[in-house]
C-alpha cells in the first residue's frame, strides 16, 4: 500500500483506536481531553502534509477541516461529569470513522461508512424502550450498510443511486431523515454537536462526488422533494419543544435549500460545500450551546428555564449572535448565484421551485428561530436557580464555530 492510501487509513485508526481504548480504560476526562485535543493536533499536520504531498480533491481537504474543528471545540468545551470520558471516546471514535469516510476511497471509505453507521445503530439499539421510529431507522441504516458496500461491487448505475441514497440520508431530506433526526435527537451531551457536522460532511463528500453524474430528469423530482421537506420539517420546528430535535429538525429545513438550489447554480463545490459547512456550524453551535446548559440544569426543554440572558449575558449574547446567524444562512448562496446568472436561465422551472423553497426556510426559519430565542434567552429569569454564565473555553469553542461559519459562508 503506497503513501496515498495508507496515510488517510492511519489518520482515521489513530482517534479511532484512541476512542475505543477511552470506551474501555478508566482515563481521568482531563487527561483524555488533554489527548484528545493533541491528537486533533496531530490530525490537522496530517492534513496539512497531504495537501502539499498528495493530490487531493480540495473540497474533500475542506470538508476535513470542518470535521476537525468541530472535534476540537466539543472537545474544549465539555465540562467534566460522571460521563465525560465516555462522551470524548465516543467523539474520538466519530472523529476517527469520518476520517476514514472522507480521505478513503473505494472499498476502504465505504467499509468505514459502514462502521460509521453501524456505531449509530448500536447507539440506537441500546435504547430502551425502542420506539416504531427508531426500528425504521435501524432498517434505514441496514439498508444504507447494504447499498453503501454494494456499490463498490456493482456498476456504475448500482454506484449512482446507491450514492444518491447515501446522499439524500446524509444530506437529510423527508422521508429519509429519520437516521439524522434519530442520531442527534439520542444523543447525550456535546456529541450531539460534532454528529450534525460529521453527518452533512458525509453527506456533502456524497453529493459532491455524484452530482455531475445525476440524469438531468431526476432534478425536478429532487427540487420538489427538497420543496416538500422544507414545508414538512419548517413545520416541524414550530411545534418542537426538545432542544436536539429542534435544531435537527431545523438542520434538515436548511439542508433542503442545497438540494432545491443543485442545478440551478452551477459549480456545486464552489457554493453548495460551504453553504452546508456553514449550516452544519450553526446548527453545531446551537446544540452546543444547549449542551452547556444541560450540564449545568440536567434536561432542558424549551420554556422551563426562561430569560437566561439577564443572569447568563455571556449565553444571551452567544444565542443573539447564533440565531442571527442562521436566521440570515439562506441568502449567502441565493443571492451570491442568482447575480451569476443569466436572466433567460432564471425563467427556468428549477429556479421557481428553488424560489419557493428559499421562502420557506428563510419565512418560516425566522419564525421557529425568534420563537426559539425568545423561550430561552428573553423573559422573566427563575429566581430559584443557581446560575452561572458560560466559561471562557466555552465561548472559545462557539466563537470559533461562528469564525468557521462565517468564513465558509462569506469569505469561502
Amino acid at each position: 500500500m503506497n503513501v496515498e492510501h495508507a496515510l488517510p487509513v492511519i489518520l482515521a485508526l489513530i482517534p479511532l483506536v484512541l476512542g475505543m481504548v477511552g470506551k474501555v480504560s478508566r482515563i481521568s476526562f482531563l487527561a483524555f481531553q488533554s489527548i484528545g485535543l493533541i491528537t486533533i493536533g496531530v490530525l490537522g499536520g496530517g492534513l496539512v502534509y497531504m495537501q502539499s504531498a498528495i493530490e487531493i480533491d480540495p473540497s474533500i481537504i475542506f470538508l476535513s477541516c470542518a470535521v476537525l474543528l468541530s472535534g476540537f471545540c466539543v472537545i474544549l468545551g465539555h465540562e467534566e461529569t460522571k460521563h465525560s470520558s465516555i462522551h470524548c471516546a465516543s467523539i474520538m471514535i466519530v472523529l476517527g470513522l469520518g476520517f476514514g469516510i472522507l480521505l478513503s476511497q473505494g472499498l476502504v471509505s465505504r467499509m468505514f461508512l459502514s462502521g460509521f453507521l453501524g456505531f449509530i445503530a448500536v447507539s440506537l439499539y441500546r435504547e430502551k424502550p425502542r420506539s416504531y421510529r427508531t426500528n425504521l431507522t435501524l432498517l434505514h441504516i441496514v439498508l444504507a450498510i447494504i447499498l453503501s458496500l454494494s456499490s463498490v461491487m456493482g456498476g456504475q448505475t448500482l454506484h449512482t443511486y446507491s450514492s444518491l441514497f447515501l446522499a439524500v440520508t446524509f444530506l437529510p431530506l423527508a422521508p429519509f431523515h429519520l437516521p439524522f433526526l434519530s442520531t442527534v435527537g439520542a444523543a447525550k451531551g456535546a456529541p450531539s454537536s460534532f454528529l450534525i457536522v460529521v453527518w452533512l460532511t458525509i453527506g456533502l463528500a456524497e453529493l459532491h462526488m455524484i452530482q455531475s453524474s445525476l440524469p438531468a430528469e431526476m432534478f425536478v423530482p429532487i427540487h420538489l422533494l427538497a420543496l416538500i421537506s422544507a414545508v414538512y420539517v419548517s413545520f416541524i420546528c414550530l411545534g418542537q419543544q426538545h432542544c436536539n430535535q429542534f435544531v435537527a429538525s431545523a438542520t434538515v429545513a436548511h439542508v433542503a435549500l442545497i438540494w432545491g438550489l443543485l442545478n440551478v447554480f452551477p459549480s456545486f463545490p464552489g457554493w453548495g460545500i460551504p453553504f452546508g459547512i456553514s449550516v452544519a456550524f450553526v446548527m453545531s453551535g446551537l446544540c452546543l450551546t444547549f449542551s452547556f446548559v444541560r450540564q449545568r440544569y440536567g434536561s432542558q426543554i424549551f420554556g422551563k428555564l426562561p430569560g437566561l440572558a439577564s443572569p447568563m449575558p455571556r449565553f444571551g449574547t452567544v444565542m443573539i449572535l447564533l440565531v442571527s446567524f442562521a436566521m440570515f444562512l439562506p441568502l449567502f448562496p441565493t443571492f451570491s448565484g442568482l447575480m451569476t446568472m443569466a436572466t433567460v436561465v432564471t425563467q427556468d422551472r428549477g429556479v421557481t421551485m428553488m424560489l419557493f423553497t428559499f421562502l420557506v426556510v428563510w419565512l418560516v426559519g425566522g419564525w421557529y428561530f425568534s420563537q426559539m430565542l425568545h423561550q430561552t434567552a428573553f423573559g422573566t429569569a427563575r429566581a430559584n436557580v443557581p446560575y452561572t454564565d458560560l466559561r471562557i473555553t466555552e465561548i472559545v469553542s462557539i466563537s470559533a464555530l461562528l469564525i468557521g461559519a462565517t468564513y465558509s459562508g462569506v469569505l469561502y
